[in-house]
């Protein structure tokens, strides 16, 4: 399934150019529609909590809402810049602004718009304030029912090699269809990558290495059709170690434009202590990540 509703969030950083270039490389790759929306957060959570009335001011509510109207306005004056940048370039580009929490807010209008894909930026953020937290792009990630390209690095205005995190799961296999359709339309040479973590049962032997061989079958098997159906490169790598790990070894040695891998829904706690390879991919990719999560 191709990517034709793509909501982008734009904060004004110093990387919103480089978030809105990548979102409309995948516009025009997919004839897509792109929404912008900015989120402007409360001025004072107070003023958004029902039962508070009574302690505030008629006039303080005028100056919040004066306030929060100015706001929205320069907003909408500085998307205009990229609305009309999509324009020249052939690409429908709509935006909003809001008021709210910036990740529920993106989350709850890719869910009522039917969004096929989020594209948002990634900030580097301390390590307290992520566990205590967390930060936009994380909650985002895990949270949304829909594919999310985290913007950082280099904005993705061209591919011509593709990194693909593959285990033989749901997920990554989803994740592999989303790289051909990719690569299907830029001609991009594509990377399969298995870290094989699978040693937890060494001790059975023969298992192990059967395991091991059905997997190699399988990963050529995959390559081969790739190649005959779509006529790209396609290497395929498999090599014992953590998935984040290995992965970032090839994206420092394959050197992509662009990083693809699936996400499996999992447990809070369990992500809270041991995370995910996406976000660890997030985290530590110095090239943009694609989440791959279908509906």
């Amino acid at each position: 399934m191709p990517f034709k509703k793509v909501l982008v969030g734009i904060d004004f950083s110093d990387i919103s150019d480089g978030i809105f270039d990548s979102a409309l490389f995948f516009g025009k790759l997919y004839d897509a529609e792109i929404h912008l929306i900015h989120v402007i957060e409360p001025i004072s959570p107070l003023f958004q909590e029902e039962g508070f009335e009574p302690l505030i001011q008629t006039e303080e509510f005028q100056v919040v809402f004066e306030v929060e109207s100015i706001l929205k306005e320069e907003a909408r004056e500085k998307l205009e810049r990229y609305i009309l940048k999509g324009k020249a370039e052939g690409v429908n580009v709509t935006s909003s602004v809001e008021i709210g929490n910036i990740a529920e807010t993106i989350l709850e209008i890719s869910d009522e718009k039917e969004f096929d894909l989020i594209v948002i930026g990634s900030h580097k953020k301390g390590l307290l304030e992520r566990l205590i937290l967390g930060s936009v792009a994380e909650k985002i990630i895990n949270k949304s029912k829909i594919s999310t390209l985290v913007v950082k690095g280099n904005p993705v205005t061209a591919i011509n090699k593709i990194l693909c995190g593959y285990d033989f799961l749901p997920n990554s296999i989803e994740a592999l269809e989303v790289v051909k359709e990719i690569a299907r339309i830029t001609k991009s040479e594509i990377h399969i990558v298995h870290a094989d973590s699978d040693e937890w049962f060494a001790h059975l032997r023969h298992i192990y290495e059967k395991v091991f061989e059905k997997k190699l079958t399988l990963l050529d098997k995959i390559k081969r059709e790739i190649s005959e159906e779509l006529s790209v490169p396609v290497n395929v790598e498999i090599e014992k170690g953590k998935p984040e790990d290995i992965l970032l070894k090839f994206v420092d040695q394959v050197k992509p434009d662009l990083v693809v891998v699936g996400k499996r829904k999992g447990k809070d706690i369990k992500r809270f202590f041991l995370g995910t390879t996406a976000m660890r991919m997030v985290e530590n990719s110095p090239v943009p990540v694609l989440i791959v999560r279908r509906r």
